[in-house]
């Protein structure tokens, strides 16, 4: 007596496929969700002076999903007041850190936050002046909260 299988065997792989891109959809809105939330946060201490600004806006993220950039964010709040136009600046070369760092997760998923200017970590270890360490904390309190949500809203949509 053998089995035999009631179903489309197509039909059983679109479906699994459609479950992997909701599970993939969900992972990348919420790793956004989160990542600009560290970004707000760290963006709007108020630890420092920047006198360029080009600290702050050094400050972004970027998505990964298996090894390709999905999502970013790198923008200008303004410039400082001695902001030259000769300056590097700061939401270009956050931006090419987080692009250099992510070459490195070229499986799986990552959120990738950064302060670009060279002098962050002096700022934070020297100074003592928060930069990104906030923001580092709320991931890291967030990204299990994050989890439980996209587990919860998969099984939701399963009806489970």
């Amino acid at each position: 007596m053998g089995i035999e299988a009631k179903f489309n065997m197509a039909s059983l792989e679109d479906y699994l496929q459609q479950k992997k891109r909701q599970l993939e959809n969900l992972i990348r809105k919420n790793l956004n969700y989160l990542g600009m939330k560290c970004v707000v946060l760290a963006r709007t201490l108020n630890t420092y002076e920047d006198q360029t600004a080009n600290l702050r806006n050094s400050i972004g993220y970027v998505v990964v999903i298996n090894g390709k950039i999905t999502d970013s964010f790198f923008g200008v709040e303004k410039r400082g007041s001695k902001f030259k136009s000769t300056d590097p600046k700061g939401e270009e070369v956050g931006e090419a850190l987080a692009k250099k760092l992510a070459e490195e997760f070229t499986e799986g998923y990552a959120l990738i936050v950064v302060a670009g200017m060279n002098y962050a970590s002096y700022v934070e270890d020297v100074h003592h002046l928060d930069v990104l360490k906030p923001a580092e904390t709320l991931a890291k309190n967030e990204i299990n909260k994050v989890v439980e949500g996209i587990v919860a809203s998969m099984r939701k949509k399963e009806g489970l």
